[in-house]
């Protein structure tokens, strides 16, 4: 079986309806209006994405997180920005940003199984702001008001010292906020930062899989895959096809749950750089 077929034979076995959506509308013959409506089940009457989008979030109700999940997905599948369910999931992004350019948790969030790790999420927090306002960047979607309001908090948190540690999500915000051409001020002293956080953690191997690290790539035609040395995206190439377990999956640094996205996910970097 090929890399793609086991693969595929495992997320079937293993993955949600939404992964084996993703995996049968870019790898099989599944349309874009089926894979639409398996995604919108996992949509709100507000707009927002919820019902355990996001794994380690399980109240049914809309949060960033989980919505932030979903525009990556649509971005992945090149969804029409003018799509209903794109439509919806921004109006209900204008109507829960606060004042300060961060999006929260609604109190139901805590009521229901919570990781640990979003249980003391201090707000607010340029991951998820920065994550969700860089995908609205690439879609081409987002209010001014929405925008500006990001670029306020980040002007107010933002720390080359993010970009100094180990800490794959300190460098988050900076990767997906300057993955889309857009003008700003210190555009170029980050996402140059991102290509030394990858140098780094690829040459001291502290990034925790080749998943992790092209997560802040996405393809060969963005800035910090150009500005990387072909060597190092070679290596990390192999690496990712070398994870690939005897299952079909890829291993996950977190919850079992999260195997068949990423198993998903790497098949699509793998694809983007012609290694399928």
């Amino acid at each position: 079986m090929s890399i793609v077929e086991r693969a595929r034979a495992f997320v079937h076995q293993h993955g949600r309806d939404i992964d084996q959506a993703r995996v049968d509308y870019h790898f099989g013959e599944l349309p874009l209006d089926q894979f639409l409506d398996v995604l919108g089940r996992y949509q709100n009457a507000d707009g927002g994405f919820g019902k355990g989008l996001e794994p380690d979030i399980g109240a049914p109700d809309s949060n960033p997180f989980a919505t932030e999940l979903a525009l990556e997905y649509c971005l992945q599948a090149a969804v029409p920005r003018d799509h209903p369910l794109l439509t919806a999931a921004v109006a209900y992004l204008e109507e829960t940003q606060g004042d300060d350019g961060c999006w929260r948790f609604a109190p139901a969030i805590y009521e229901h199984p919570l990781a640990p790790w979003f249980q003391g999420w201090e707000w607010p927090s340029l991951n998820p702001a920065c994550t969700i306002d860089g995908l609205l960047r690439e879609l081409g979607l987002g209010s001014r008001r929405l925008h500006e309001r990001v670029e306020q908090l980040f002007a107010q948190r933002q720390n080359v010292a993010d970009l100094a540690g180990d800490d794959f999500y300190a460098a988050r915000p900076y990767a997906y906020y300057f993955l889309p051409e857009w003008e700003h001020p210190r555009r170029e002293l980050y996402r140059g930062g991102v290509v030394w956080w990858l140098i780094r953690g690829h040459l001291n191997g502290t990034i925790a899989d080749a998943g992790h690290f092209f997560a802040y790539v996405r393809s060969p035609h963005t800035y910090v895959a150009r500005h990387l040395p072909a060597e190092i995206i070679a290596q990390e190439l192999e690496r990712m096809l070398s994870e690939q377990q005897e299952d079909g999956g890829w291993p996950s640094p977190y919850a079992p749950h999260w195997r068949a996205p990423i198993t998903v996910g790497n098949l699509l970097t793998l694809e983007a750089f012609g290694r399928l």
